[in-house]
């Protein structure tokens, strides 16, 4: 579940938080309902990542669902978690969702991860070098285009056999053996193999800086690109408007008296915004750190049923 979705697909996410069920309608987008050319000509279209498909909480708590409700129009929920970044949501949207009559798109833009998900260089370790997901190439100045990583068939072969191998070996200490120790060796080998990546990953963050202070220009372009290139996908349309979604980590650094509003990627994406002529929102503008505290839940940090609501309120208030 992640990085786009099964069609008509089900599944249950449950932690010490919550218990929620998540489900997919035809086209593997979050929603209960079928998209098809018999939408309504003024739907909305939402996009991003977990934010926006609404990783926590059930659907009518989304964002989308409550924006639904409010505006009495048809909201279409194109968020998906899972490494979702500004390369898949731009294939997304011409790919499928600019297919379906809609007539304003409000596009979720995450700094936190947006600028790295499809950078290669942050995901070349060794363990993650087959990652499957579609990156960008800088193929001309200010011309980007999309590759995928190769990977043989060898190597796809005993990948397969390695997972296949270590979960049958799971199941059979679980339901064969009283062997728990041996089970929990195995899980901390895989989760400290997976934390070299992790460490790959944070060492890159700590040197260009992270979320609303990200500074790789490398980075801010070939993403912005991507953002670029769907808004002007998106021009016929009656209304682009783009949100800026902050971390915890922002408002302490605000506060502190750092200013991220003269950083490339913000000059950046307030050109595009100009360029393209959609609106601009920067929900940082709108709370204090201690306001959004109480916005996100706490097993997994993004907005709680509570904190959908107040997103969506907001732009009910400035937008429609």
């Amino acid at each position: 579940w992640g990085a786009w979705h099964k069609e008509n697909y089900k599944d249950r996410h449950r932690t010490k938080c919550f218990d929620v069920e998540y489900r997919s309608n035809n086209l593997g987008a979050r929603d209960d309902k079928v998209y098809d050319q018999t939408l309504p000509s003024d739907s909305i279209i939402l996009i991003g990542d977990s934010f926006v498909e609404g990783m926590g909480v059930n659907l009518n708590d989304t964002v989308g669902k409550i924006l639904e409700k409010e505006t009495d129009r048809k909201v279409l929920n194109f968020g998906s978690g899972g490494f979702f970044g500004p390369v898949q949501e731009e294939i997304l949207y011409n790919d499928l969702a600019s297919k379906l009559p809609h007539n304003e798109m409000i596009y979720f833009f995450l700094p936190a991860n947006d600028f790295i998900e499809n950078d290669r260089r942050y995901w070349r370790s060794k363990i993650n070098r087959f990652r499957h997901r579609p990156y960008y190439k800088k193929v001309s100045d200010n011309e980007y285009s999309v590759f995928y990583p190769s990977k043989d068939s060898k190597s796809k072969f005993l990948l397969a056999v390695q997972s296949f191998l270590f979960h049958r070996l799971q199941v059979f200490l679980v339901d064969y053996t009283y062997s728990a120790n041996t089970l929990r060796t195995l899980s901390a080998l895989y989760i400290r193999s997976s934390n070299k990546e992790k460490n790959i990953v944070n060492q890159n963050v700590k040197e260009t800086g992270y979320s609303y202070f990200f500074d790789d220009s490398e980075s801010v372009d070939g993403s912005l690109f991507f953002t670029k290139k769907l808004l002007s996908k998106a021009s016929n349309l009656k209304r682009r408007l783009i949100i800026i979604i902050p971390l915890m980590e922002d408002f302490i650094r605000i506060r502190n008296g750092e200013n991220y509003k003269q950083l490339k990627w913000y000059l950046d994406l307030k050109k595009i915004v100009s360029q393209t002529n959609s609106e601009f929102f920067d929900l940082a503008d709108h709370f204090t750190r201690d306001d959004y505290e109480k916005m996100l839940e706490k097993c997994t940090r993004h907005w709680s049923i509570y904190g959908n609501k107040i997103v969506a309120k907001l732009i009910m208030e400035n937008f429609f």
